[in-house]
């Protein structure tokens, strides 16, 4: 596939663009892999962004910069929020000098936050290092890491860790989700046994792993702190699970590859789940890099398991993983406490996913999944679990970039439904030469309340907000 230097410059800058503010996908590829290897050089600017959220008005001033030198990169952003109006009551946001929202300095992950990303190789070398903001985030299949976004939490910047090492013979996937502290650790082994033997062999299409991860700091039970006082008491544990998986890849065709797989997990004091899929990778000729990819996957699992157990919501979802947070105290209310509650000594039962990706690289990417799987809730009745998430993004014209992600859950009649508090965040730029651009960018963000003699809320907020670039590349 041939990029003109032009283009470079420009995926550059909207590369940059994605890194400081949102590079968002729905299933397990990333459309911005096609050109991340040709970034190089240095890219500087800033950005002028009036921005909505919830009954707030504020204007929010970001300077950010760049340096890509192949294999290494990173990047920083410094940004600076004004409050212009501010909401009332509840929705007042606390300020610092009076024009400041305080909570945006007021923690050292603040700070962290300032380095945006730093990178050494990519993902798939024999040596790859991130450190960054983690998206749509996938450790092996995704049976139990999988589509985890670490940006859910307002006023919560994360910034955590990938590390692989890739050879012949055997790897590691490693994933830390924060360093201010981390929660979630872990990672994944494999090896290809026969690739010791011949690497030429058709069983060296082979892959056996075994993965482990742990929330260390996992929240089992929370409650309210005594009457008249705000906050919340937490007794914490452990979450941990591991698991084991066999890939093999059945064909490699000139335009078709299919790949097995089967994972076993098991949740530490609670279920096991089994996962079986097919993996379907479809590439057209010609010279444009055109592919479809696709993932059929089925499902079995005791009462107490849950499918890729760290996902999209589990930021959220490990205190309150119904949004039951305002509910008697006999009524569970973190994840820990649903398998806990979650029809022991019930059945086995299953599930499903698909999804599907159109992918014409450096261009134009959309697809989206589906799954369902039948899960107990607290008090041992089955219930549908469904989740929908849908993705697009394009680079056309050498002009117009658009990214967007939506996500949708349903978790049964007590939970959060399909059209309500979905994940979502996506941007629209159009450059008008390489040195000036505008945009409009939204998200959704969940925000955690102290409420008088009660467990807490994440309140639920959408932010939208328009404004213009202006950076250079050399």
């Amino acid at each position: 596939m041939e990029i003109s230097m032009n283009k470079i410059v420009k995926l550059s800058v909207f590369a940059l663009i994605l890194a400081s503010f949102s590079a968002i996908f729905a299933v397990d590829f990333d459309p911005n892999a096609a050109y991340g290897r040709f970034r190089k050089g240095f890219s500087v600017g800033g950005s002028l962004f009036p921005t909505v959220e919830d009954k707030a008005f504020l204007l929010e001033l970001d300077l950010y910069g760049s340096a890509e030198f192949g294999m290494l990169g990173f990047g920083v952003g410094l940004p600076i929020r004004f409050i212009l109006v501010n909401g009332k009551g509840e929705d007042k946001i606390e300020t610092t000098a009076k024009v400041f929202p305080k909570e945006d300095w007021d923690d050292a992950r603040d700070w962290v936050s300032i380095l945006n990303y730093f990178h050494y190789g990519y993902s798939g070398d024999m040596f790859y290092f991130y450190f960054g903001e983690q998206r749509n985030r996938y450790v092996g299949n995704g049976s139990i890491v999988g589509a985890y976004f670490g940006d859910l939490r307002l006023y919560h910047p994360q910034r955590g860790v990938n590390l692989e090492v890739n050879t012949d013979y055997a790897g590691i996937d490693v994933f830390v989700d924060d360093v201010t502290p981390p929660n979630v650790v872990g990672g994944r082994a494999y090896i290809k046994p026969v690739s010791f033997f011949s690497k030429e062999n058709y069983g060296n299409n082979l892959e056996i792993g075994a993965s482990y991860f742990i929330d260390i700091f996992a929240p089992e039970n929370i409650k309210g702190k005594g009457e008249y006082e705000y906050g919340r008491e937490i007794s914490e544990t452990q979450a941990q699970i591991f698991g084991f998986d066999v890939n093999f890849r059945l064909l490699a065709l000139k335009y078709y590859q299919l790949a097995f797989y089967t994972d076993i997990n098991h949740i530490v004091e609670a279920g096991t789940g089994l996962h079986f899929g097919l993996k379907h990778k479809l590439m057209f000729p010609g010279k444009y890099d055109i592919q479809i990819l696709s993932r059929w996957e089925g499902r079995a699992m005791e009462p107490d398991y849950i499918p890729s157990y760290f996902n999209t919501f589990y930021d959220i979802e490990r205190d309150y993983y119904k949004g039951q947070n305002n509910t008697t105290a006999g009524q569970p209310t973190t994840k820990l406490q649903f398998l806990d509650f979650a029809g022991k000594g019930k059945n086995w039962t299953g599930g499903y996913y698909f999804d599907l990706v159109f992918d014409i690289a450096g261009t134009f990417s959309i697809g989206g999944s589906f799954e369902h799987n039948k899960l107990y809730n607290y008090n041992a009745k089955k219930y549908n679990n469904y989740q929908i998430n849908t993705f697009l993004n394009m680079f056309l014209f050498d002009a117009l970039a658009v990214d967007f992600l939506i996500t949708l859950q349903a978790l049964g009649e007590e939970g959060r439904e399909l059209k309500n508090q979905p994940y979502f965040a996506g941007s629209i730029t159009y450059y008008l030469n390489r040195y000036f651009s505008f945009g409009f960018r939204t998200a959704s963000k969940w925000y955690l309340y102290d409420m008088e003699n009660n467990r807490g809320e994440y309140a639920y907020y959408m932010s939208f907000s328009i404004g213009a670039f202006a950076g250079i590349s050399f």
